[in-house]
Parts: structure tokens; sequence; C-alpha cells
């Protein structure tokens, strides 16, 4: 579609691409959650994972390990001053970008991931393009992160856990 905004990161037009396949290609975030925050989109205009053809699932694994790779191989503290004077970035807020370079632990290896993917609206995606967010995790960048993404519905995230 000629004005998604992610059919335009697919086709080169917007936000350097850090990762390509046949079926997908990654980019950093620009309103970073955390540093290393990375998007893996579909060249293919798509609502739903459950939409992915065979070929598309099959390159899909390959796309969330090559952008895992590339972000940890990506210094982080320069990647993200870089982006404070992108021009292409100029008109967009950047107080996420400003908070991740305070961060302790900017700079260090991720300690984990969050792989997720909004799926649908209902679910909080913002953009009606299928992106799968890698969210590298930090010791310390929440207070408890047990529980993870059950953590999304606070209110049903306790429960009995078995060590």
């Amino acid at each position: 579609m000629k004005e998604c905004y992610f059919c335009k990161v697919s086709r080169g037009e917007a936000d350097p691409l850090i990762f390509e396949n046949r079926s997908f290609v990654g980019v950093f975030d620009t309103h970073p959650v955390n540093p290393g925050h990375a998007l893996v989109i579909p060249r293919r205009h798509l609502l739903s994972i459950f939409d992915l053809n065979d070929a598309e699932q099959a390159d899909y694994f390959a796309a969330v390990g090559g952008v895992k790779k590339v972000i940890e191989n990506t210094d982080l503290i320069m990647l993200y001053q870089n982006m404070l004077n992108r021009d292409d970035l100029k008109d967009r807020p950047k107080d996420l970008i400003k908070t991740v370079l305070k961060l302790s632990f900017l700079g260090k290896k991720p300690d984990a991931f969050t792989v997720g993917n909004n799926d649908g609206r209902a679910a909080g995606r913002s953009i009606d393009h299928l992106h799968v967010i890698l969210l590298p995790r930090y010791y310390g960048d929440v207070d408890d992160p047990k529980g993870g993404i059950r953590n999304i519905i606070p209110s049903r995230a306790d429960y009995p856990r078995q060590s």
C-alpha cells in the first residue's frame, strides 16, 4: 500500500534498514522503549502474523535472529546520538531517544529479549501492518519482570508459579 508507513519502510523509503531477507526487513525503532528496540517488518502488506504464507513463515525466524544479531553488535550509544541529528527525524518527537540515552544500562549487551506482536487494534497495534517487536531487556529495566507479557493486564498477571 502506497501510504502505509511500514510499506514505505520495507521499500527502503523511510528509516535505514538494518536487516533484509526475501520476506522481511528490520529497523531500529525511532521511539525506543529500551536500547536496541527494533522491528521486523514483512515486505508484503499484511495485518496479521497468521496471514504469513509458507515462504514468509520460513523466513520469519531467520529475520528475528538476524535483527537480534544486529542489535547485539551495534554501538547503541552512537545509534541514538545519531538519531537525534537525523534529518528525516527532525519533525518527530525525540523524548524517548533522549530517555534511552540516560539509561544506566545503555552500552551493555542485552540480558534477554521480549519478542512481541500486537496482532490487531484490540491488542494495541497502532500501525495496520504486521510488525514484530524485538525488545532487548536488561536487568533493572523494570522493578520485577516476573510474568513478562502477562503484565499487559496487571490485575490478571499474578498467579502461583512453580520455580
